[in-house]
Parts: structure tokens; sequence; C-alpha cells
């Protein structure tokens, strides 16, 4: 290897940065500078390698485990609000329920039904729509009033199922 930049060795020496990334040739390497000790250390080919984080699109509804395209509720071009169903998504042989997020329109559908999906997929995309802080609120107790709803009818027909269960057994014997 040839001998380091002299930007690089001017930045290390400095104590304006203690964090210097440089490189020789093609090789990248950090330095850092603390306290008057000097460290440096190489990339290692992973990193080096790795996919570069990007902000999460929030209008971008995505796959969150590997999974199957059961069904979809909506069209593209259809307004939508908090907490709406869009589509069943079966994965690890169980039926999820993927709901809108927020209030907007669904700007596009990228999946159908029966497609397999990896982690992360996008499936739907929907164009935000503009509400205020207190109705968003609002909103969100709605939904969340609607949830312990839904769970309280779930759980009054597994209540039921499993007295019907039982008289069965009963009458068996």
């Amino acid at each position: 290897m040839d001998k380091k930049n002299t930007t690089l060795e001017e930045d290390f020496n400095s104590n304006e940065h203690p964090l210097v990334t440089e490189s020789f040739e093609d090789y990248p390497f950090i330095a850092v500078s603390e306290a008057g000790r000097k460290y440096r250390t190489t990339f290692t080919k992973k990193f080096e390698n790795r996919k570069p984080w990007v902000r999460p699109n929030p209008e971008e509804i995505k796959s969150y485990i590997p999974g199957t395209v059961d069904q979809i509720e909506v069209k593209k071009g259809q307004e939508v609000k908090l907490g709406d169903e869009l589509m069943y998504y079966v994965a690890m042989k169980m039926r999820n329920v993927i709901r809108a997020p927020f209030d907007g329109k669904v700007a596009d559908i990228l999946v159908k039904e029966g497609d397999r999906l990896p982690k992360g997929q996008v499936m739907i995309i929907i164009k935000q729509k503009q509400v205020s802080e207190k109705e968003l609120k609002r909103k969100e107790l709605e939904m969340v009033k609607k949830e312990k709803e839904l769970e309280k009818k779930a759980k009054a027909k597994q209540k039921r199922l499993f007295e019907q269960a039982a008289a069965a057994r009963k009458k068996k014997k």
C-alpha cells in the first residue's frame, strides 16, 4: 500500500474532526483521534457491500413478513379512511388484515391476489390526505374502539362455539 493521503494526515492530526473517513488509493478506512490517541481501522467487505439505509416512506404499505396475498379489498383511486381494511395477507398460517394507517387515496396496487411476497415488498401505495392533529387523534380513538368491538365479537363467537362443542360432547355421553 502507498502512503496516506496528505489531506488525511492533516485532518487526522487536527482536533477539529475527531472522526475522519479517508482511504488509501482504493482502500477505505476510518481514522479516529480521541484524547490524543490515534486509532485506525478498515471497513469489512460486509460493511462496504451493505444496503444503504433509506428513510421509510409512510405512504408505502409493505409486507412485514413473507406470505401470500389472499384478498384485496380496495381498488386503485378509492378513498380510504384510517382503519379501513385494505387487504388480507396470509403469513405463517394466519390470515392478517392490513388496514389503512391514515386517511388517503389508493394511488397504486402493486400486487394481485395469490402473489407470494418476501418481507419488505411494497404492496399498496396510499397518498396521504392532510388532516389536523385533533382529527387524527379522534380517528385513532375511533379505530381503537372499533378494534375492541371486533375483539369482543370474536371472543363471544369463540365462547359460543366452545359451549356448543361442550354440549355436543355431553350429548354423546
